[in-house]
């Protein structure tokens, strides 16, 4: 699992993106990756498992807590599923309604107003 992280200062969005695989082996690894980009309580997280080869539940479970603790905050998590593993399983599990989703290629208005809910 690597996870990297990346800031846009113009519109305060931080994104990680994830590639390998994230699954219970590694998902308190990458929870304190999100956890460090929620410190500076950015306006717009951006998740991005579109790299990433396998995600299991706890990788899910990890999307969903960070969307309920930014909705709290009054802040916006969203997700980039990309075209394979996690798009399968977010779309098998029902969650593409619950969570916003940004496209491959989201030009950053997209990202920041165009998200799918």
């Amino acid at each position: 699992m690597t996870a990297t992280q990346g800031d846009d200062p113009r519109s305060g969005t931080v994104e990680v993106v994830l590639t390998g695989e994230l699954d219970i082996a590694t998902v308190d690894e990458v929870q304190g990756r999100i956890e460090a980009a929620e410190a500076g309580s950015p306006p717009l997280l951006v998740i991005d498992l579109s790299q990433l080869e396998f995600v299991d539940s706890s990788g899910v479970r990890l999307a969903l807590l960070a969307d309920d603790r930014a909705r709290a905050a009054g802040r916006r998590v969203a997700v980039r599923l990309g075209t394979g593993h996690a798009l399968r399983v977010f779309q098998a599990l029902g969650l593409m309604d619950k969570l916003d989703v940004v496209p491959l290629s989201a030009p950053d208005d997209a990202t920041v107003d165009g998200a799918s809910r």
